[in-house]
């Protein structure tokens, strides 16, 4: 189980809708010049420095992202909800055994995943 793997496909959605508003300019002609200095012609060191920036730019961006798009997602099914007067009580939320391991922050993430596949799964078969 490889934690950063599981954190980069959590975010798979908003990395790839971000690089062509954060990464592509110009008509995708350069990269992102942050640093002075880190340009084509610049040393290594600054290049790798200017990748780093934009890098960890980049995943905080994309992880803000992520959690505008579960509230937006949450809200919008509690209003459809509200709007047609359906609430689903049958369907129960199921969560995955813990090892004890994990930290609050992991048990927090995984009980937002759960929420928002459980409210999909409300409003699909709502529809249905």
């Amino acid at each position: 189980h490889s934690t950063l793997l599981e954190f980069l496909g959590r975010h798979t959605l908003e990395t790839y809708v971000l690089q062509f508003h954060l990464f592509m300019t110009h008509n995708v002609q350069y990269i992102p010049v942050v640093i002075p200095g880190s340009d084509a012609d610049g040393s290594a060191v600054l290049k790798f420095l200017n990748m780093l920036l934009c890098g960890s730019v980049f995943l905080t961006t994309a992880v803000f992202a992520r959690k505008v798009t579960v509230s937006t997602q949450l809200a919008v099914v509690d209003l459809v909800k509200n709007i047609t007067g359906t609430v689903d009580t049958s369907m129960t939320q199921v969560l995955p055994q813990q090892s004890t391991e994990r930290k609050d922050s992991e048990q927090e993430q995984e009980d937002e995943e759960t929420i928002e596949l459980t409210k999909a799964v409300e409003f699909n078969s709502a529809k249905v």
